[in-house]
């Protein structure tokens, strides 16, 4: 964190500026040493945002192979670093070099306490006096890092805290200091990696420090195809809509007329978050008719009243600001009951009884009865 409480600057890079289209130029040396052009292409950042091409060659490149990783380095590097951090620190910044990855511990953005100094270091109880309260989550294992006295950051786990700032760890690194920076590695909340880029020093003996955002995750999406879950935003207070998941769907008959209950739930919880619900059924002519539409901030809903049909239903998360989530759906059909397989006549004194027998037994069924004296 700065000195002095000095705050963070953000900016951000333009939408133009994040290309999801990229055509390699390289050297092929099956094609007579000729410029050949390989093209790269984010299919599902195309989709969300449009085509945006760029161009650029591979200097000395021979491998169609290296071709496309230098675009895809490119297309992922625009797309998942997109911020840039300006602030100060004091004589520890003579500690870093353009190059280094920092973490940053932004009480601010994160929306709860996750750095400060250490104001006194107890070896003998392993306790850490904070300059300020934290607060740990009901479940998982709460991490703060430290500076040891090379200057390397060393993160050890949070036993339990007393009064709010009296912290006791697994362990002391050797050279803990006072007034030292501490940094919570929560388990909701994601490291805000940057890689800083420039370091001048200030008039006031302050050293400012440039960073980009730094995906350590970004070499094994490119080699390997791994997932990355960007979602993970580093704020308790995160505001995207998460996706809906698990949809299912339970039709039943109650009094005459069919009900469905719809449940699913969300991978996170994010507050202020409601549900959008479209239920439509497919017309005679192939296209499908609205039949209802909810809003619910809870992860189940009942339809009721419901004709016999093809139905689907559509569900997806939506904040106080109106972005929403991505969707999920789910079909099913309500059909009218099966005809009785047989029906079983049994004579009595002045009467018959008919008992109908279905081929698979459903208790919700009913039966109406009609009956002449002729044919």
């Amino acid at each position: 964190m700065p000195d002095d409480g000095a705050p963070f600057r953000y900016s951000f890079s333009a939408l133009k500026d994040r290309h999801n289209t990229v055509e390699v130029n390289w050297i092929d040396p099956n094609n007579g040493w000729e410029t050949a052009t390989e093209l790269v292409e984010d299919t599902q950042a195309i989709a969300r945002y449009g085509r945006n091409v760029t161009k650029m060659d591979a200097f000395g490149c021979t491998s169609r192979g290296q071709a496309h990783r230098a675009g895809l380095w490119l297309i992922k590097t625009e797309l998942l670093e997109t911020q840039t951090v300006d602030f100060s620190v004091g004589a520890e910044g003579l500690r870093h070099v353009p190059g280094d990855v920092i973490e940053i511990c932004d009480d601010d953005y994160a929306g709860i306490s996750i750095g400060g100094r250490v104001l006194a270091v107890n070896s003998q109880t392993r306790t850490l006096t904070l300059d300020r309260e934290i607060t740990l989550p009901s479940s998982g294992t709460t991490l703060i890092s430290l500076v040891d006295g090379s200057g390397n950051p060393v993160s050890v786990e949070v036993q339990s805290v007393t009064d709010g700032v009296k912290v006791k760890v697994s362990r002391v690194p050797d050279g803990v200091a006072g007034y030292s920076v501490w940094g919570l590695k929560l388990p909701t909340l994601r490291q805000r990696l940057f890689r800083c880029v420039s370091i001048r020093e200030n008039d006031d003996g302050t050293y400012a420090i440039t960073a980009v955002q730094h995906v350590p995750e970004k070499e094994a999406i490119v080699d390997n195809g791994a997932h990355f879950d960007g979602d993970q935003s580093g704020t308790v207070n995160g505001v995207t809509p998460p996706a809906v998941q698990h949809l299912t769907v339970e039709v039943t008959a109650d009094s005459g007329e069919y009900q469905v209950l719809a449940r699913w739930d969300t991978p996170k919880v994010v507050k202020g978050v409601s549900f959008l619900l479209r239920l439509t059924v497919a017309a005679d002519d192939g296209s499908e008719r609205l039949v209802s539409t909810a809003r619910t901030t809870e992860t189940t809903y009942r339809f009721t009243q419901l004709a016999p049909g093809n139905y689907r239903l559509t569900v997806r998360a939506v904040n106080a600001w109106g972005q929403q989530g991505d969707p999920a759906s789910v079909s099913f059909r309500i059909a009218a009951p099966a005809a009785p397989s047989r029906i079983e006549l049994t004579p009595g004194y002045f009467q018959i009884t008919a008992t109908p027998h279905l081929a698979v037994y459903d208790p919700t069924v009913q039966f109406e009865f009609w009956f002449s004296e002729t044919r």
